[in-house]
């Protein structure tokens, strides 16, 4: 089982998002399979979305196909603004699925002894979730992480990762794989052209 802030393995070595916005950043990775390399969505199903949940320590939530609906809305809109993040055209389609899926979404938030506020599931419930997912993307865009999660443009990828670069130029999840594969493309598309 991972934690619930725990953003698993990373391609090309690198490190997850920082604090509670690995959680989206795993949300966001969960149609792909890194090891082996090709789309496989574990939430194409709502056994799938409840299996996903559980791993993560939210045990026994029962997920309804409406669930599994806005949930997915809610990946692929925010997957749509890490392509974005990384150059990509605007998907409108995508945002206003969003927008639609986040309408009236619960959002609770904690007070610690110290203060500190933190974002926080309330009740076993899959629209709780998709509103603690919603308040650690507003928490990212407040302390200006948002923008370093970006989604790789390499092709049959689009892994979601973090762009630790100073100058947050990263374009690839990895550069060994997708990066070189691109160089070795755009190589051979110049090889062509230059025959």
């Amino acid at each position: 089982m991972t934690g619930l802030y725990d953003a698993g393995p990373q391609s090309g070595g690198r490190r997850p998002a920082p604090g509670r916005l690995a959680l989206v950043q795993a949300f966001a990775n969960t149609f792909y399979d890194l090891e082996a390399r090709r789309a496989v969505d574990r939430l194409e199903r709502p056994a799938g979305l409840a299996d996903w949940l559980e791993s993560r320590g939210l045990k026994g939530w029962e997920v309804s196909r409406a669930d599994l609906d806005r949930a997915m809305k809610v990946r692929e809109g925010l997957r749509a603004l890490l392509h974005e993040h990384n150059g990509m055209s605007r998907d409108a389609d995508a945002l206003a699925g969003l927008r639609g899926a986040v309408a009236g979404l619960p959002v609770s938030i904690t007070v610690d002894s110290r203060g500190v506020t933190r974002p926080v599931v309330a009740e076993p419930s899959v629209d709780a979730f998709l509103g603690l997912v919603v308040a650690v993307v507003h928490e990212a865009q407040s302390n200006d992480t948002w923008e370093r999660l970006k989604a790789c443009p390499g092709r049959r990828c689009g892994w979601a990762f973090y762009d630790r670069s100073v100058n947050r130029t990263s374009t690839w999840c990895s550069m060994r794989v997708c990066g070189g594969r691109e160089k070795a493309r755009a190589y051979r598309r110049r090889r062509v052209g230059l025959a």
